[in-house]
């Protein structure tokens, strides 16, 4: 798996594109790099994630749900899956895992989509708080 991740915006927004298969240790680097970002931010801190050529991911879903800890933590907000032309397989992973793990997620086709979902529902990103 190869991904990229950045803010885009400080502290408030975090961009990752994914590419490639996924296996439970990639995920585990992934979950830690996303905790970092976590750390550093200021609530409530929201993800949008491009995944692009994504061909297999893990199926089980009590080791992802063990590995994926950052969707636990107090800084998380929203997490915004941009998939250009959805496929019905990632959809219902996407699904399963939201409702395994309660988090708080929309699917949309592109990026500027994603913004102006985050947009909507985070009135705080508007005018994020002075630090």
């Amino acid at each position: 798996m190869d991904y990229t991740m950045e803010w885009h915006i400080p502290k408030r927004v975090i961009l990752i594109r994914v590419s490639g298969d996924v296996s439970l240790e990639e995920l585990e680097r992934f979950n830690n790099d996303i905790l970092k970002h976590l750390n550093e931010g200021i609530a409530p801190v929201h993800l949008i994630s491009i995944g692009e050529n994504i061909r297999r991911v893990p199926t089980n879903l009590m080791k992802i749900r063990q590995t994926t800890t950052y969707l636990q933590h107090p800084n998380m907000g929203w997490t915004v899956i941009v998939q250009e032309k959805p496929n019905p397989l990632s959809g219902f992973m996407v699904s399963v895992a939201t409702q395994a793990s309660g988090m708080k997620l929309r699917q949309v086709k592109s990026l500027a989509d994603a913004l102006e979902t985050l947009t909507r529902i985070d009135q705080t990103r508007q005018n994020p708080p002075m630090s």
